[in-house]
């Protein structure tokens, strides 16, 4: 009888810390989706940053990304409803910021970029303050340019 309560607790308490503090991913895919338009799906990322028990803030979420020349992209993401504040999505070149989607101090939720040279990317999430939060970003392919649209 103890076997099967202790099993009942444990299986609560896991189930307990499975539910708080997480946000639905797959709602949030569903929402960026949505919001990418009619570009052609590439790649998404989830970004989960949580405070460890002796932290004051949070880290950040690197990906790497190829992009190719001759190519507009279009970055967007979605924030988790539970978030304080919203998700900072930034595109670099090595160290060389090239979009970001704060604007004048203002969070959108999407940014474009024109890929004028091959090569890998580094997309960085990162919520200002160091605050927690859970987001789903989208990459999309929204045209192929040609040398006059250069």
């Amino acid at each position: 009888m103890k076997k099967i309560l202790f099993g009942f607790v444990f299986l609560f308490a896991l189930s307990a810390g499975n539910v708080f503090g997480q946000c639905d991913q797959d709602a949030l895919l569903k929402q960026a989706l949505n919001d990418m338009g009619d570009g052609q799906y590439i790649k998404d990322f989830v970004v989960e940053l949580r405070k460890g028990e002796n932290e004051n803030k949070t880290g950040y979420v690197k990906y790497s990304v190829i992009l190719n020349s001759q190519s507009q992209y279009k970055f967007n993401v979605v924030n988790g409803e539970d978030n304080t504040v919203d998700v900072q999505m930034q595109l670099y070149d090595g160290d060389k910021l090239l979009a970001s989607n704060r604007v004048d101090g203002e969070m959108r939720s999407a940014f474009g970029f024109i890929c004028r040279s091959t090569k890998v990317y580094k997309l960085v999430f990162s919520f200002r303050g160091g605050e927690e939060g859970c987001a789903r970003a989208v990459l999309s392919l929204t045209k192929q340019l040609s040398g006059d649209d250069l």
